[in-house]
């Protein structure tokens, strides 16, 4: 098994890695790793490459993986290993345009609870919060009804890699025993 260990860049981020992968992948020297969205805010991974090389990914105190990402693992190694992440959905939350401006805060401080509550991660753009889909529809629907908003619609539309974040940021909390 080959274990990477480190993130070199990003190729959509740095056109010098980029052509150094561009260059290798010439030679046979790069393999590349279909990693599911949920997936990818994991350090720790199995995954094969489409070559049928089995790597292990470990990962020490690094951001979630994103789309693009170059990897390698022992120092003095030229092969190289480029994460695909796979298109996904997420789910759209919107708060009802009729919602009284008192209510707003209260709104948000309940949506924002229920989120973190699920470490969910989320974006918001304009005046929807995006979640990526991590566990099955009907859960994540349970959810936010069980919750009891009024006021608030929800669709689960497609995103690509790098729309919304595909795991929570690295805070140290812990749950009591």
């Amino acid at each position: 098994m080959y274990v990477v260990t480190k993130i070199l860049g990003n190729l959509h981020e740095t056109e010098s890695l980029a052509l150094d992968v561009q260059r290798l992948d010439k030679e046979h020297k790069v393999e590349r790793v279909h990693i599911p969205f949920h997936d990818a805010g994991r350090r720790r991974l199995r995954v094969t490459t489409d070559h049928g090389l089995h790597v292990g990914v470990d990962l020490s105190d690094s951001e979630p993986l994103q789309d693009g990402d170059v990897l390698t693992g022992a120092e003095g190694t030229d092969r190289l290993i480029v994460i695909e992440i796979a298109p996904s959905e997420a789910m759209a939350l919107r708060m009802s345009k009729e919602l009284p401006a008192d209510q707003l805060f209260e709104f948000g401080v309940k949506l924002g609870h229920m989120l973190g509550n699920q470490h969910w991660p989320i974006t918001v753009k304009d005046d929807v919060v995006y979640a990526p889909l991590s566990i099955d529809h009907k859960v994540m629907e349970t959810v936010v009804r069980t919750h009891g908003f009024d006021g608030i619609e929800f669709e689960f539309v497609p995103i690509q890699p790098g729309d919304v974040p595909t795991a929570m940021p690295q805070i140290e909390h812990h749950h009591p025993a």
